[in-house]
């Protein structure tokens, strides 16, 4: 029986087989870009890059301008066509009256439509003459005319006047409530005091006041107007600095005090407010503690509401002579 030879196993190799691949399409002679390649002498293919300027070039551009007119300044010209129009606005006028209307002084503008011609009497009619209460006067009455002052003024034709009343005006608070404010001149809000009331109110007002009393006249000169301009000013200087409500509770003086430097309180205020700061609420000064009687402080106020009673009559009297 003859030897079998053992099984041998045999692997296949497989070679490599070349792709078809397209060959590379060469660049065109007028190309631009920037890289090309090239093959050197064993085959292989060299990518190279251009190394010179590119030129720069406008995509817009078209064949039918010049090149000039691009690079050219704006020019703008004006429409010669259009008609030009005086609107006359620096020197515009309002016609609202018919002063310089063609039929101005006619019977119809000065008389009205509804307003007849003065009839000529009968006694004229014959030549004679019949005294004075025959006499007519045929020169018509012009109802625009101004009678001493009265009436409404006409406006003028060329000026144009608005008014504009503030309903809600920025008041500093405190400063209408008690006459301080701690911020002094440096508060942005209005310090003022001032109560505005209607026509009517003001009218019922001077009714009541004046009812039963004989009004009396006022000095509006003096032969020694230096030294009364004086104690005006000193007493304007010393009045400005109380107010006339405690600034701490903002309403009328209970038991008034002064402290050293010069500021009026409540006493129920002053030494609650002691108890939290006891530097003075108005300066910021210390007080230690001492709070004196403002004896005084009555008859001040008096006096500083006189004085504003008197400087509003001298102002309104100013207004009227104006």
């Amino acid at each position: 029986m003859a030897d079998t030879s053992p099984p041998v196993a045999v692997f296949k190799k497989r070679t490599t087989k070349n792709l078809r691949k397209r060959p590379a399409t060469p660049p065109p002679a007028s190309s631009s870009d920037e890289e090309y390649s090239s093959t050197d002498e064993a085959g292989h293919r060299i990518k190279r890059r251009r190394r010179a300027g590119v030129a720069a070039g406008s995509t817009t551009h078209k064949a039918g301008k010049d090149s000039s007119d691009l690079l050219s300044t704006t020019k703008y010209a004006a429409d010669r066509s259009t008609l030009i129009a005086d609107s006359n606005d620096a020197t515009k006028q309002s016609n609202w009256y018919d002063e310089h209307a063609p039929d101005a002084l006619s019977a119809k503008s000065l008389l009205g439509t509804t307003r007849a011609k003065p009839a000529v009497p009968d006694q004229e009619r014959d030549g004679a003459y019949h005294g004075q209460a025959g006499y007519t006067n045929f020169i018509a009455k012009n109802p625009n005319k101004q009678d001493k002052g009265m009436g409404p003024v006409k406006a003028p034709t060329n000026l144009r006047a608005i008014t504009i009343t503030d309903y809600s005006p920025d008041v500093c608070k405190d400063y209408k409530q008690t006459g301080f404010c701690g911020f002094g001149d440096n508060c942005k809000y209005l310090h003022t005091r001032e109560v505005y009331k209607q026509g009517w109110a003001l009218d019922k007002e001077w009714e009541i006041q004046t009812r039963g009393k004989k009004l009396k006249g006022t000095v509006v000169a003096s032969a020694n107007r230096s030294a009364i301009d004086e104690e005006e000013e000193k007493d304007a200087e010393l009045l400005e600095k109380i107010p006339f409500a405690c600034i701490i509770c903002k309403g009328p003086y209970k038991n008034p005090v002064v402290t050293k430097c010069g500021h009026y309180y409540c006493e129920s205020c002053a030494l609650q407010k002691y108890q939290k700061n006891p530097s003075c609420v108005a300066c910021g000064a210390g007080t230690n503690g001492v709070f004196n009687t403002a004896r005084n402080l009555n008859k001040l106020l008096e006096r500083k509401k006189k004085r504003e009673e008197r400087l509003k009559e001298l102002e309104q009297e100013d207004e009227d002579e104006e």
